[in-house]
C-alpha cells in the first residue's frame, strides 16, 4: 500500500514537472508576458497577492458565497432527492424541472440573474441552480439501489420511518451523495468565478480577475487562477475525507 502510494505520488510530481516545463517552453516561445507569462513571473505575482491585504478580503468573499451556494444546493438536493426516491409520483412531477435546469446554459442563468438580483446574489443563485440537480439526481439514483426485499421486511416489521431512513436509506445513498457532492463542489468554483466576472460584486476573485484582464495583467489572471485551483483541490479533498469517514461509520 505504502509503496503504491509513494509510486503514485512520484508519478503525480513528474506530471506536474512536465506541465510546468511545457508552460515555461510555451511562454518562452510566445516571448510576450502579456500573452503568456512564465511560471516564474506568475509565481512572483502570486506571492505578491498573498502578501497583500486586499487578497484575503476577496478570497473570503468568494469562499463565503461559494460555500453558502453549495450548502443550500446540497441540502435542498438531498431533500428533493429523498422525496423523489421514496415517492415515484413526486419524481415524475419534478423531473421536467430538473431537466430544464440542467439544460439551461450557465451563462444564460448568469444573465437572467443579473436582471433579477443584485451582484452579490447573482453568484448564489447561479451556483444553487447548477449544483442542485446534480445532488438531487445522485441521491435519487442511490435510493433506487436499495434492495426491494429490505424495504418489504421493514414494512412487514413496521420499522419506524426515522430508523429506515437512518439505517437503510442513508448508507445506500452515501456513495452516490459523495460522487454528486464532489462533482457539484468542483462546479461551484467554476460557476462562482464566472458569475463574479460578469456580475462584478465589490469583493470577489472573479472581480479581480476581470480587473486584471482590463489592465492586461495576464500574470495576475494566472495567479488568481492558481488560487482558485488550490481552493477547489482543498475543498474536494476535505469533502472526500469527511464523506469517506461517514461511509466507513455506516458500514
Amino acid at each position: 500500500m505504502k509503496a503504491s502510494t509513494c509510486k503514485n505520488n512520484l508519478i503525480t510530481l513528474g506530471s506536474l514537472l512536465v506541465l510546468v516545463l511545457g508552460w515555461a517552453l510555451a511562454a518562452k516561445q510566445a516571448g510576450k508576458e502579456i500573452i503568456l507569462p512564465s511560471p516564474l513571473v506568475t509565481f512572483q505575482h502570486l506571492l505578491g497577492l498573498l502578501s497583500s491585504a486586499h487578497f484575503w478580503r476577496h478570497l473570503s468573499a468568494t469562499l463565503l458565497r461559494g460555500l453558502t451556494g453549495f450548502g443550500l444546493s446540497f441540502f435542498m438536493g438531498l431533500l428533493i432527492g429523498l422525496l423523489s426516491g421514496l415517492h415515484p409520483p413526486f419524481k415524475t412531477f419534478f423531473q421536467p424541472w430538473l431537466t430544464a435546469i440542467r439544460s439551461t446554459p450557465s451563462m444564460a442563468l448568469i444573465l437572467l440573474a443579473l436582471i433579477w438580483f443584485k451582484s452579490n446574489a447573482v453568484t448564489l443563485f447561479v451556483t444553487f441552480l447548477v449544483v442542485f440537480p446534480i445532488i438531487t439526481q445522485n441521491v435519487s439514483e442511490g435510493l433506487q439501489q436499495v434492495d426491494p426485499q429490505l424495504k418489504e421486511l421493514a414494512r412487514l416489521y413496521q420499522v419506524s420511518t426515522s430508523r429506515v431512513i437512518r439505517e437503510m436509506y442513508l448508507p445506500a445513498i452515501l456513495p452516490y451523495l459523495a460522487t454528486g457532492a464532489a462533482a457539484g463542489l468542483g462546479l461551484t468554483w467554476k460557476v462562482m468565478i464566472a458569475a463574479e466576472v460578469v456580475a462584478n460584486p465589490p469583493l470577489g476573485i472573479g472581480t479581480q480577475m476581470d480587473l486584471a484582464r482590463i489592465f492586461l495583467q495576464t500574470a495576475e489572471v494566472f495567479a488568481w487562477t492558481i488560487v482558485v485551483i488550490m481552493i477547489s483541490l482543498f475543498f474536494d479533498r476535505l469533502l472526500t475525507s469527511l464523506l469517506r469517514r461517514r461511509l466507513f461509520y455506516w458500514e
